[in-house]
Formats: structure tokens, C-alpha cells, sequence
């Protein structure tokens, strides 16, 4: 699996780092998906394993799907006809590591984990002109 979205660092003390991290494993396996065809959740428990983001989390790995899935169906519904789904990709993935931190919707902000990695993605696919 690609891991060339991973995003490194520690992040015991920092829910923002956090969300992230979240955020980057959820671009990661994406691409993995739409590379290889591999299942969505086959893929994050794969990326899991190599990359074990917050492992004292228990649902992380059902939060992860959900937001590939998604995140997918996101990607899908806005390329269409009229393009690549890997160069939407890639677009998206640049967009959202340029994101300021404070343009980011966070759990912090009372949105929950996969309410923000959704919304910061969306934001991202389809940025306002």
C-alpha cells in the first residue's frame, strides 16, 4: 500500500494533530483503493497495521471506512464523466494539505471525527470559487 499521504509525529497531546493524522490515513487509503480495487475495509486494516494511528481508539478503524467510503462516493458523484478520479484525487489531496489550520472543522469545534474529515475533504473536492 501507498504510503505516501502518511503523516508522521506525535500527537498524544494535540486532538488537532490528531484529526490530521485521521485525515491524511483516510487520503491514503483512498488512493489504495482507487489504485489497486482492494475493499475499503480490507484496505484500512491493512494501513492500520502499518501505520497504527491512535491504536488505544477503538472505532477508529470503522471511522476510517466510513469516511473512505464517502469520501469516494464524493470523488465519484463530482468527477462524472468529465475526468480522471486520480487526478480529482490528487487535486483534493493537494487542496487539503494547503488548508490554514484555522479554515479546518475540527472536533473541537464540537463536530465529531468523521463529521470534520468529511467536511475538510468536501471542502476540498469541491473548493468555492
Amino acid at each position: 500500500m501507498p504510503d505516501r499521504l502518511h503523516i508522521t509525529g506525535k500527537t498524544e497531546d494535540r486532538p488537532t494533530d490528531r484529526q490530521i493524522l485521521f485525515e491524511g490515513a483516510v487520503l491514503s487509503i483512498l488512493a489504495h483503493v482507487l489504485e489497486s480495487g482492494t475493499r475499503i475495509d480490507i484496505a484500512a486494516s491493512e494501513y492500520l497495521a502499518k501505520f497504527p494511528i491512535d491504536p488505544d481508539e477503538l472505532h477508529i478503524r470503522a471511522d476510517l471506512i466510513i469516511c473512505v467510503s464517502d469520501c469516494r462516493h464524493l470523488l465519484r458523484h463530482t468527477v462524472g464523466a468529465l475526468g480522471s478520479l486520480h487526478l480529482l484525487l490528487d487535486d483534493t489531496t493537494r487542496r487539503w494539505r494547503e488548508t490554514a489550520p484555522s479554515q479546518r472543522l475540527s472536533p473541537q469545534d464540537g463536530a465529531t471525527r468523521i463529521q470534520a474529515c468529511i467536511g475538510n475533504i468536501r471542502r476540498a473536492i469541491a473548493p468555492r470559487s
